[in-house]
């Protein structure tokens, strides 16, 4: 999933400190310890790679063996498939987060909202796990993604918010069409002969974003997108 620059995520999830174990005089419980951080740091690894390439009907055996483990190991560590699919997810949505804040801080609203989109497009591309849970409306999701969705809803009202102050985002353009925005380019890749090319989603992207900004010539016609009731959190932001 790129987020910032490319492979920094991933390196930064795979990189296990281990000094530790490197450590003279070591306890057999320390290196129990260490083992049991170690293989659940590759079943994490290996469970995102999973997800990102084949969505969430993976099975436990495909990512045990992804990572190098027993089947029962990733039981003996998550409990259950569902579970350790549940602390990846919840892992790249805090991802989310934090490219959502590293947004808003920037100081030109338009670059900090243009970049956002632009993350989040790329978040669903990488991802074809994160694309089925930030589309999943049959079911209210967990609590624990409940906040984080919400916190997500809470940013994206943010950069919308510093962009119609600015004057760069067109006024009939709403926070919930930002978050439809950013999926527009999951089905890119190729149309009747034509073939965008690996990068061809970005140009998708930015197309998009320039119809976003003010003033806009083409009213937009039929209601917005609205939060759904099933897929929401329990206190969905009201702006």
């Amino acid at each position: 999933m790129k987020l910032s620059a490319d492979g920094t995520r991933r390196r930064r999830l795979e990189a296990v400190t281990s000094a530790g174990s490197r450590m003279s005089g070591l306890s057999p419980m320390s290196d129990v310890r260490a083992d049991a951080r170690r293989n659940r740091r590759q079943l994490i690894v290996a469970t995102r790679e999973a997800i990102a390439a084949r969505g969430l009907d993976v099975s436990a055996l495909d990512i045990a063996t992804a990572a190098g483990l027993g089947v029962g190991t990733l039981y003996r560590r998550f409990g259950t498939k569902e579970a350790l699919l549940d602390a990846v997810v919840l892992g790249l949505y805090d991802e989310l987060c934090e490219t959502a804040q590293t947004c808003i801080d920037r100081p030109d609203p338009w670059n900090g909202l243009a970049e956002f989109v632009m993350e989040l497009a790329g978040a669903h591309r990488d991802s074809r796990g994160l694309a089925e849970v930030t589309a999943a409306c049959e079911r209210p999701p967990s609590p624990e993604l409940a906040q984080r969705t919400a916190a997500l809803q809470d940013a994206v009202i943010r950069l919308t918010e510093r962009a119609h102050a600015a004057g760069e985002l067109r006024a009939d353009v709403t926070w919930q069409d930002i978050m439809i925005c950013s999926r527009a380019p999951l089905d890119t890749d190729h149309c009747l002969g034509v073939d965008a090319g690996p990068g061809g989603w970005r140009r998708v992207v930015t197309i998009l974003l320039d119809g976003l900004r003010a003033p806009g010539r083409t009213p937009l016609h039929g209601p917005g997108p609205q939060i759904s009731p099933a897929g929401s959190s329990e206190t969905p932001p009201t702006r």
